[in-house]
């Protein structure tokens, strides 16, 4: 890699990251000016609001007053007998008294208490189904990317250094798929019993469509948020049984899943290791043998005593 070469890789890198640090700055610019206007955020981690706002979903609200909401309003509020808990529910009623009633969209009764403004934190102004996933994922994404990067840069050579760091990051991604679960995942709501079994009501906790089946028994389609049933026809001798949820697509889902899937691979395949040649220009000056620099870049050396230069 010759001087200029050198000299634009190096401005490229000072221009990136100039402007990761303006970028970080905004960003926690926005932050500060979103927290102090009186917006927050939060991840929903139950099921109560349906499809309207599944597991996973990334809820923003603004601050709003007690006759300001309206029947029908999603809302974020602190239950009177839970203050450090944090529901997000739809507004049902309004008493004549101004108090608030509420219910999560799925939920079969309406929640046991009234709202008064205290208890309000903010109406919601989106919602933002997966955004909550992609949150939580972010610190292992972070972490792992960077243990992938520094372990490359210093054990791997200049040609091996991208398809490691390929393979990397797709085992990152898979790691951090097994700890946070956000594709597939059910949860049972009720089960009745019958005299021919039992009726099971669940509903999808995971992002991705997905076929729930009870072992024995009947299956149900489900998206994300969606509330189904399944029928067991005899539980097992410990009065327990079994369900097994599976992600299911239409042919082109399923071409598209395995394009994502295959996409290291076929990154490998197609781009390849850089050859003999590129793998010398990436190596530093002072690795590279004296014989194969310019003639103009040789080091004079230094004269033993005794011997005279001109």
């Amino acid at each position: 890699m010759n001087a200029p070469t050198r000299t634009l890789a190096r401005l490229a890198a000072i221009v990136v990251a100039g402007l990761a640090g303006v970028l970080i700055a905004v960003a926690i610019a926005i932050l500060a000016a979103f927290w102090s206007t009186g917006w927050r955020w939060f991840i929903v981690e139950s099921p109560s609001m349906g499809r309207t706002a599944p597991v996973g979903t990334l809820v923003i609200t603004t601050p709003v007053s007690a006759s300001a909401v309206r029947v029908g309003d999603v809302i974020t509020f602190h239950p009177p007998t839970s203050p450090d808990e944090t529901y997000t529910h739809r507004v049902r009623d309004i008493t004549p008294a101004g108090k608030l009633i509420t219910r999560g969209d799925i939920n079969g009764a309406t929640d046991p208490w009234q709202l008064t403004a205290r208890d309000l934190v903010g109406r919601a102004a989106a919602i933002l189904p997966g955004w909550g996933w992609l949150i939580r994922s972010l610190p292992y994404f972070f972490v792992g990317g960077l243990l992938v990067w520094a372990l490359t840069e210093w054990f791997a050579t200049a040609r091996w250094r991208a398809p490691l760091r390929v393979i990397g990051a797709s085992l990152v991604f898979a790691v951090t798929a097994a700890i946070v679960r956000p594709f597939v995942g059910v949860m049972v709501l009720a089960t009745q019993s019958t005299h021919r079994g039992a009726n099971a009501t669940l509903v999808s906790t995971g992002l991705l469509p997905s076929h729930v089946q009870a072992v024995g028994g009947t299956g149900v389609d489900l998206v994300s948020g969606q509330v189904g049933s399944v029928h067991v026809p005899r539980l097992a001798d410990d009065g327990y049984y079994h369900l097994a949820a599976t992600p299911t697509f239409s042919l082109l889902g399923w071409i598209i899943v395995g394009i994502v899937c295959a996409a290291p691979l076929l990154w490998c395949l197609i781009v390849g290791l850089p050859g003999e040649e590129q793998a010398e220009e990436a190596k530093p000056e002072q690795e590279r043998p004296e014989q194969e620099r310019p003639e103009g870049e040789k080091s004079l050396g230094v004269p033993r005593l005794g011997e005279a230069t001109v």
